[in-house]
């Protein structure tokens, strides 16, 4: 009998827990826009121009509370993805397929944004095989919310990446699908994925050599932005890709005018009109975007075309400058390609063999990793998934009602068996937690004998730190931070070590790449402070504790604590008045 009170007791509780939980949120802290300038808007804004800035402002932001890990994580893929380098390709990969696997994803809003950076970056990558999974991957996730325009802008990237796996009539296809269902719709969301599909089209068409058919979708591009001036209130449909702005509006609309100004130069020069192909080629010039780094680079296939070698070499060695060592890419070879027939042209034999030579080997390169990859596999299994999708779906809806009826009883039977199991697994949780707590008193005395021990090394005044290799910046800057308690600070920063000791951030990172990371390290000092104060003065409240210990915002700091030492401040403090 008394077992079946305890039992009805915790089920009363689970549920009035539940009902307070939109109270209990309410009452926690939320980090303000005004209390630090470490937030997501501040490193969003500037992530384009100057990444190294922003990185250190998504790290700062973790440390002061404005950002949990998982989102500083997808912010810093975000960042790494706008890169030039492969190797920040690489980590921005590995921090997506990462996230992939988290809970984080479980938030479609979350997995969409994370499928999109994967998307940008193996587009970037020239990996067509990954581009075609995660493209696919977010098709399906697209109509499962049933965001229908999504859909279809992916389904144009789906196209293109067909056609780049030798499938071009199929991709063609598939690409004018897209712009069909999307041509006629006069809203802002429908005409800008019509755009892009037609962008698409008109990429791919100039890969295959076909410029004659170039030209009317380059037209109907000019034809959709001057309908869309003259008809702007119609269009308006609330989708967040508006231009918010007069002067956004105005950019919006003459990008899209140079860039099919463009399409049109390079089309009329393939096909040997240079006379249209300079006058289309002198309206994209006088553009905005005709005058910036990413404009120039798209010009410069017409520029080879007509034979105006000397723009389009001034602008590869731009974008060579900016490639760095990361030569091992499509575009590099392309340019190499160029650059051995203008070498040719202007009787450079000698500089054009070179060029030559460099092209077929990483040409040939190139191509091997291409055949070593899964390619094919992936196109067939998106064709298997196409032809599946619709019978699928019948099943899925048929299946539907009949786990609406079953999924009451099942959630019935799961949760009594769960809050048995919470019964049964509360006394061993309980040992569990006061072995823990020993534990971490045996810890706390060593860690106060070693830090007493460091402390007791004073650092050498005036050392050059470029002669230090990485583990000895590490002791040095380690033993000051220890030292003069620099972690209790809530504001402190890698700008605060960069300002006092002059060294570069990726120093740095290198020297603390060791424990993880320097906000990983700090976050352990104040952790470990946290415990000696609990220790000494068990009293001390679990806030004025984590204010002490450098922790601006309490629920990281119980989150931290609970992660590392596996039990919370509250229950370890509670230990310590008990022994008290």
């Amino acid at each position: 009998m008394q077992k079946i009170t305890h039992l009805i007791l915790y089920v009363i509780l689970v549920l009035f827990t539940v009902s307070c939980a939109n109270t209990d949120n309410d009452m926690k802290y939320e980090p303000q826009p005004g209390d630090t300038i470490y937030t997501a808007d501040a490193a969003l804004a500037i992530y384009d121009r100057n990444p190294e800035r922003a990185l250190l402002i998504i790290d700062s932001a973790v440390i002061v509370g404005n950002l949990d890990e998982d989102l500083a994580q997808m912010l810093r893929a975000k960042v790494l993805s706008h890169s030039t380098a492969d190797l920040h390709f690489d980590e921005a990969l590995q921090i997506c397929e990462a996230l992939m696997e988290s809970n984080f994803v479980d938030n479609p809003a979350n997995r969409e944004n994370v499928l999109d950076l994967l998307i940008t970056i193996t587009r970037r990558r020239g990996d067509n095989e990954q581009w075609l999974r995660w493209s696919t991957e977010k098709v399906d996730l697209c109509r499962q919310q049933g965001d229908e325009t999504e859909a279809l802008r992916t389904e144009a990237e789906i196209g293109f990446i067909l056609a780049q796996l030798g499938e071009e009539e199929r991709g063609l296809a598939k690409l004018s699908g897209v712009i069909g269902a999307l041509d006629e719709q006069r809203h802002f969301n429908e005409m800008d994925a019509c755009i892009i599909a037609l962008k698409r089209k008109i990429n791919l068409l100039d890969i295959l050599g076909r410029p004659e058919s170039v030209i009317p979708l380059a037209q109907r591009i000019i034809e959709k932005i001057d309908d869309y001036r003259e008809h702007r209130d119609e269009y308006a449909d609330g989708s967040f890709r508006m231009p918010p702005s007069d002067e956004q509006f105005v950019r919006y609309c003459n990008f899209y005018t140079a860039q099919a100004n463009c399409f049109l130069a390079k089309a009329y020069a393939d096909m040997g009109q240079d006379d249209t192909a300079r006058h289309y080629l002198s309206l994209f010039e006088e553009s905005d975007y005709g005058k910036t780094f990413s404009g120039r680079m798209m010009a410069s296939n017409t520029w080879f075309v007509l034979g105006d070698y000397d723009k389009m070499l001034a602008i590869y060695d731009i974008a060579a400058a900016r490639l760095g060592n990361d030569t091992m890419n499509h575009d590099f070879s392309t340019m190499l390609y160029n650059r051995a027939i203008a070498a040719e042209a202007a009787g450079n034999y000698q500089t054009a063999s070179v060029y030559w030579h460099r092209y077929e080997t990483i040409k040939k390169t190139l191509d091997r990793k291409q055949h070593e990859g899964q390619a094919y596999h992936y196109a067939a299994r998106y064709k298997l998934q196409e032809e599946r999708m619709n019978t699928e779906r019948e099943q899925a809806k048929a299946k539907h009602n009949e786990i609406l009826a079953l999924s009451g009883l099942v959630l019935v039977v799961l949760s009594i068996g769960f809050i048995i199991r919470l019964l049964i697994q509360r006394r061993a949780i309980n040992r569990k937690n006061r072995v823990l707590t020993d534990q971490m008193i045996e810890s706390i005395k060593y860690k106060k004998q070693e830090t007493q021990t460091i402390k007791s090394k004073t650092p050498a005044a005036n050392l050059n730190l470029d002669s230090l290799d990485d583990d000895q910046l590490f002791d040095y800057l380690s033993n000051i931070i220890r030292n003069e308690e620099l972690f209790l600070s809530s504001n402190f920063s890698r700008q605060l070590l960069i300002d006092r000791f002059h060294i570069n951030e990726r120093r740095i990172g290198a020297a603390f790449s060791c424990c993880e990371g320097l906000p990983d390290f700090i976050r352990d000092l104040r952790l470990e402070y946290a415990c000696q104060l609990m220790t000494d003065n068990p009293k001390m409240s679990i806030s004025d504790v984590a204010t002490a210990s450098g922790f601006s915002n309490l629920t990281v700091f119980g989150r931290d604590f609970k992660r590392k030492y596996e039990v919370t401040p509250t229950y370890f403090r509670s230990q310590m008045m008990a022994k008290k």
